[in-house]
C-alpha cells in the first residue's frame, strides 16, 4: 500500500489500510523539529516532543519467533535513553508475531481497553482491539450533513482559539487529560496553520464547539482521528456530520476510500455513514517510564 490513493483494493488491502495511514502518519510526526524515525529493521519506531503517546511509538514490528523479548527490551531501552515519558506499541494485521500482545503485557505494557481505565475514561475498547471499517467514498451520502440541527457548521481550524476549542471538545468527550488534547495544538502550531500534515475541523452549534475531526489522507487512504461529540448534542447527526464532511474534501482531491480503527461507541456511528467491519483489529500498549 504505497504510492497515491487506492483505486481497486484487495480484502487484504482493507483490512490493513488503517495501519497504513497510521503508519503514515506516524511518518510525518516525525518530520516536527527534532522529531526521530527509524524503520528497516525488526520494528519502526518515531519519537517527538509534545506530551501524547501518539507521538511516541513503536509500530509494523516483524520479529522472528523467540526474539520479541529481545526486540520489546532492546526498543523499551530506546525510547527510555531518550528520555520519552512513555509511548505506544501499536499492533494490527500484519504484526508478526500475530501474538505479541501477550508479551507486551507480560512487560508491563497496559492494553487498549485497560488504558481506559488509567488514561482516557471515555474510550471504551474490548479486548479484541479497535474494529478495522472501511468505505467506499463514492457511496458517501453528502445530505447526512444536512441533517442536523438549525445552527450547526463544520469549519475547518484557523487559529489558536479554533485549536483550543478542538482541544476542549476532545479532552472533555473522551475524558482524556488535558495534554492529550494540546499536544495536537502544539504539534498543529509547530508546522504551522495552514501547512501541517492533517487537517483540524470543528462542529459550531449556534457559535459553540460541539465535535471534532482530525483527518489525514495517507497510505493510500483518508483516515479520521479524534471525533468527538460532546453528550449533551448526540443523537442529532452530529457524529456523522463532523465524520463526513472532511471525507467528501478528501475524496475530491482524489482519494476513493476510508479507512478508520473505531470506538465501540463510535461504530454504529460510522455504519451510519458506510463504513464496514474488515474483521481486522488494531491494537496499542502503553509503556510508562518506571
Amino acid at each position: 500500500m504505497s504510492g497515491g490513493p487506492l483505486a481497486s483494493p484487495t480484502p487484504a488491502d482493507r483490512a490493513n489500510s488503517a495501519s497504513a495511514n497510521l503508519h503514515a502518519l506516524f511518518r510525518a510526526m516525525s518530520m516536527l523539529p527534532g522529531g526521530r524515525l527509524e524503520e528497516g529493521g525488526h520494528v519502526a519506531r518515531h519519537l517527538r516532543f509534545p506530551t501524547n503517546p501518539m507521538f511516541k511509538g513503536a509500530w509494523a514490528t516483524r520479529v522472528p519467533k523467540r526474539e520479541e523479548d529481545a526486540v520489546i527490551d532492546e526498543t523499551i531501552d530506546w525510547f527510555r535513553s531518550r528520555q520519552a515519558p512513555y509511548f505506544f506499541w501499536w499492533t494490527g494485521p500484519q504484526t508478526r508475531p500475530s501474538a505479541l500482545g501477550a508479551r507486551l503485557m507480560a512487560k508491563g505494557f497496559i492494553s487498549m481497553e485497560e488504558q481506559q481505565k488509567v488514561l482516557a475514561h471515555g474510550i471504551v475498547q474490548t479486548a479484541s482491539g479497535a474494529p478495522v471499517m472501511t468505505m467506499d467514498l463514492r457511496d458517501a451520502d453528502p445530505s447526512l450533513i444536512g441533517r442536523v440541527p438549525p445552527g450547526f457548521a463544520v469549519r475547518e481550524a484557523t487559529s489558536l482559539a479554533d485549536l483550543d476549542a478542538f482541544k476542549e471538545v476532545f479532552v472533555s468527550t473522551y475524558e482524556i487529560p488535558e495534554w492529550a488534547g494540546q499536544a495536537w495544538v502544539d504539534a498543529t502550531m509547530s508546522f504551522g496553520l495552514g501547512r501541517s500534515p492533517w487537517r483540524i475541523f470543528i462542529g459550531w452549534l449556534d457559535g459553540e464547539a460541539v465535535a471534532t475531526n482530525i483527518l489525514f489522507n495517507g497510505g493510500g487512504v483518508a483516515s479520521v482521528y479524534a471525533i468527538a461529540t460532546i453528550a449533551k448534542v448526540r443523537g442529532q447527526g452530529i457524529g456523522a456530520a463532523i465524520t463526513l464532511a472532511p471525507l467528501l474534501i478528501a475524496r475530491d482531491a482524489g482519494y476513493r476510500y476510508a479507512a478508520l480503527f473505531s470506538t465501540e461507541m463510535g461504530m454504529p456511528v460510522y455504519a451510519r455513514i458506510g463504513f464496514r467491519d474488515t474483521g481486522a483489529r488494531i491494537d496499542r500498549y502503553l509503556w510508562r517510564a518506571g
